[in-house]
């Protein structure tokens, strides 16, 4: 009897060899067509893609995953090279310039799509991720470091593909197979390269893309309207996700020290520490903080930062409505999440009304800053603005308070500031 593999019967038609189906496999390897081994709770082809593996319904589809904040190490020589299996060649229709080569010297080659994405970045999206300074540095060194370091190049890729669908498409649309491949690539490369020791040749560009990813985990979210976005829906794992990718990022920021003499951001320290960084919340005191948060929030002359959780966040909070936000204090006001304590946090993850307010004001201010910021910014500050209003609606501090976040999301007309 012959076998499935070869030839049957006299005109040597060839069948298929038998295999045995996944049934039981995640949604992700369903939808890009892979055999999952059903590895749990994370099976090998997600954990090898950079996805957050979904056999339950509360993940979402092709959720990337930001690793690496509790493995990373210095080096100061030559480390073993990366696994060349993680290294693939980008399908394209015809070979073009430059050509991307990797520490394990397997090139690919951009297609002329790549390398009109290149350009949008170069003169368009680069300037609307951070501050201006930051942006011109970018501008002369980023696309230099991607060729020779493809985590970064699949970074530009999938940044400048998000970008693009923001502009001319609609935010609102899922992500296209182009964002999904290369942010699928950047993530399994980049925590590919957190797990080991991180070279000094690296140090820059490992940090450009932690930025970036981090800006494209923000920009993600799957919701249409404040009923389905957090803290409205019903609670999943994922709720929250790029507030701990920022608590990463923050563990890239250490071990990369951007700021390092002799690194490409080093001509920005002074710029930075004097400009750009939201002054550190007083350890005691209500000195400046409006009598409606004093009242809310149950501060007086005897609160800190110690007896306290909301104690840091109000005070940060109230320094930054006096701010003002734009692209040169962006990062004041992104330093406020990366700079969050672990005891308002938990407050936020558990839908802690008081906490969700101090959110809700960290919104609005943000919600015009950015492309990648505004659309969650402004989904999520209804939902909350929606969630306390259903269920807190006898809080009448907190009503009055919301005043100013329903206006700055659009869920109310302008309306005066909050009296001090």
């Amino acid at each position: 009897m012959a076998r499935n593999s070869q030839s049957s019967g006299a005109g040597g038609i060839r069948t298929r060899k038998a295999h045995k189906k996944s049934r039981q496999g995640c949604r992700n390897c369903k939808l890009r067509s892979v055999k999952c081994d059903e590895s749990k709770p994370e099976c090998k082809k997600c954990t090898n893609f950079g996805y957050s593996c979904n056999y339950d319904r509360s993940t979402p589809d092709l959720q990337i995953l930001f690793q690496g904040a509790s493995v990373i190490k210095a080096s100061k020589k030559a480390q073993l090279p990366i696994d060349q299996n993680l290294i693939r060649a980008i399908e394209v229709p015809a070979r073009l310039t430059p050509a991307i080569t990797s520490d394990s010297n397997l090139p690919f080659h951009l297609d002329r799509q790549s390398l009109d994405r290149l350009a949008r970045f170069q003169t368009r999206t680069i300037f609307v991720i951070g501050t201006p300074s930051s942006a011109k540095i970018l501008q002369d060194v980023a696309i230099g470091l991607a060729c020779s370091q493809p985590f970064l190049m699949h970074a530009i890729q999938a940044t400048t593909a998000i970008h693009d669908r923001f502009l001319y498409a609609s935010p609102h649309a899922p992500l296209t197979t182009t964002e999904l491949y290369h942010l699928s690539q950047a993530a399994a490369l980049f925590n590919r390269k957190l797990s080991a020791p991180i070279e000094p040749s690296e140090r820059d560009a490992l940090w450009i893309t932690a930025i970036l990813l981090g800006s494209a985990t923000f920009a993600q979210i799957e919701a249409s309207k404040p009923e389905e976005a957090w803290p409205m829906a019903c609670s999943k794992p994922s709720d929250l996700e790029w507030l701990q990718m920022s608590s990463r990022k923050e563990a890239v920021c250490s071990a990369t020290d951007p700021l390092r003499p002799g690194g490409i951001f080093h001509t920005l320290a002074d710029e930075y520490y004097k400009e750009y960084v939201a002054p550190a919340a007083p350890t005691f005191g209500i000195e400046g903080i409006p009598p409606l948060f004093l009242q809310l929030y149950g501060l007086d002359s005897h609160s800190t930062a110690e007896n306290s959780p909301y104690f840091s966040a109000v005070h940060t909070i109230v320094t930054l409505l006096r701010t003002g936000a734009d692209r040169l204090t962006i990062t004041r006001y992104l330093s406020f999440i990366s700079h969050m304590k672990p005891e308002f946090k938990r407050l936020v993850e558990l839908k802690d009304a008081r906490a969700l307010l101090i959110m809700a004001y960290w919104y609005a201010m943000v919600i015009r800053i950015s492309w990648w910021i505004q659309r969650r910014a402004e989904m999520e500050c209804q939902a909350i603005c929606l969630y306390l209003e259903r269920y807190f609606a006898e809080e009448t501090v907190i009503q009055d308070l919301l005043r100013f976040p329903k206006m700055k999301c659009g869920l109310m007309e302008a309306v005066a500031h909050v009296e001090e």
